[in-house]
């Protein structure tokens, strides 16, 4: 299993004047010891093509690309879609790495202000809007298979896709593969170890992420509605938060998982160099709890 970095741990989720420059960016990933990153957001370095050369500059492979959609809001559908094509041109321009593309239900404002909602019907797509969305995904992940690319869905919370039902309702009308995404996948209330086992054959990535469960269940209590502070809070260094990831590292090995693991930990953004430099030390320390962890499993790998 190979281990990488995820944009958002470096406190980048979008092309932002505030954020860092790319190349700080990708040389933090590299200093804090990743040799492998999922590409930051389409436009955050440039053009198609300007973040492969950075990666390549920096001996970053290129694992590949978060690709957030409304696929329940006929509007902003069309807005994705063409914010989608400059994401699979950039990792058409990758000539190494498998060329992910991870496709996110995008939810909506008040699956916002109502996330982890479990079994409650109440904002939950009815058959037809869920078949719907599962039509869409179909399409578009014929699309990017035609691209040469490899297309795979990252169930989330707050969207139209984040319980383990909604995943298995996914997972039988469409033919796409998962991005498994440990924090997410607790979240939306699964068992990490029984979902993976119950999904195995269908997962081509997978996104390490430890999280707080009283953050979450503190934010629904007051109704928060500010999404992009309380979020941040969820996230805790690997092997600091509530999730079982010794145990779940033991099952990734021996599943005989070959893939690629990124390391997530939702940050605020960052918007100086020192926050920069902060964020990439904590993500050098994610990567050595990995390692040790690795190193304790039987095989030492």
């Amino acid at each position: 299993m190979k281990i990488g970095a995820g944009p958002v741990s470096f406190g980048v989720y979008e092309p932002s004047p505030g954020g860092p420059a790319p190349h700080r960016l990708m040389e933090a990933m590299t200093a804090a010891g990743y040799r492998g990153a999922e590409f930051p957001p389409a436009g955050y370095a440039g053009p198609p093509g300007a973040a492969v050369e950075l990666f390549e500059r920096n001996g970053l492979t290129p694992v590949g690309i978060y690709i957030p959609i409304h696929f329940s809001d006929p509007t902003l559908l069309t807005r994705d879609k063409v914010r989608m094509e400059d994401a699979l041109s950039e990792l058409e321009k990758a000539e190494d790495g498998p060329g992910i593309a991870i496709l996110a239900d995008e939810g909506s404002e008040v699956l916002l202000r109502n996330p982890a909602r479990g079994d409650d019907p109440t904002y939950a797509l009815d058959a037809a809007g869920f078949g719907a969305l599962t039509d869409e995904v179909n399409r578009i992940a014929e699309y990017i298979r035609r691209r040469g690319l490899t297309p795979s869905f990252h169930p989330h919370i707050s969207t139209y896709v984040e319980s383990p039902v909604e995943v298995e309702r996914l997972l039988g009308a469409t033919d796409i593969d998962l991005t498994f995404d440990t924090g997410h996948i607790a979240l939306g209330g699964g068992d990490i170890a029984e979902c993976f086992e119950a999904w195995r054959e269908r997962i081509n990535h997978i996104h390490l992420k430890d999280v707080r469960h009283e953050v979450l269940e503190e934010a629904k209590r007051r109704r928060r509605v500010d999404f992009d502070v309380w979020w941040a809070e969820v996230s805790a260094p690997l092997g600091e938060g509530d999730l079982p990831l010794r145990e779940f590292l033991a099952h990734l090995s021996k599943s005989g998982y070959r893939g690629w693991a990124v390391v997530e930990q939702d940050r605020a953004p960052v918007s100086s160099e020192a926050e920069l430099l902060a964020a990439a030390e904590v993500q050098r320390k994610n990567l050595q709890w990995v390692r040790r962890v690795q190193e304790g499993l039987p095989g030492g790998s």
